[in-house]
């Protein structure tokens, strides 16, 4: 019979815990739709906390136009000498050139740990 070892134990606690935060969000994250994932994670860690940079050879205008026409109403959008960003619920999207590209970091809110008081 095999029982399971320390690790194998951690790595599910560690999975359980990373659940319950995800179920604990409120909102999510657009990604775009031609941005290619930097990080090789699946999407859904960003459901889980998780930050995550998309990148894509289209210009940091026409990302913006797309966050602009698909991100929540709830979203704040600013701008900066470097940048854009989106401030929702769920957390931020700044979308940056970088390197003759355009990247977008996706990063996830924090939920409250001390009840919101």
């Amino acid at each position: 019979m095999h029982t399971p070892s320390r690790v194998s134990l951690l790595t599910l606690a560690a999975f359980a815990c990373a659940t319950a935060f995800a179920a604990s969000m409120s909102g999510t994250l657009l990604m775009y739709p031609d941005g290619h994932n930097m990080n090789d994670m699946p999407a859904s860690a960003v459901a889980m906390g998780v930050p995550m940079v998309l990148e894509t050879t289209d210009s940091v205008q026409k990302v913006d136009a797309w966050y602009g026409a698909n991100a929540p109403k709830s979203c704040a959008r600013t701008t900066a000498s470097d940048g854009i960003k989106y401030a929702c619920p769920g957390g931020s999207i700044m979308i940056y050139p970088h390197g003759g590209k355009t990247q977008i970091a996706l990063v996830p809110a924090m939920p409250s740990v001390m009840g919101g008081r």
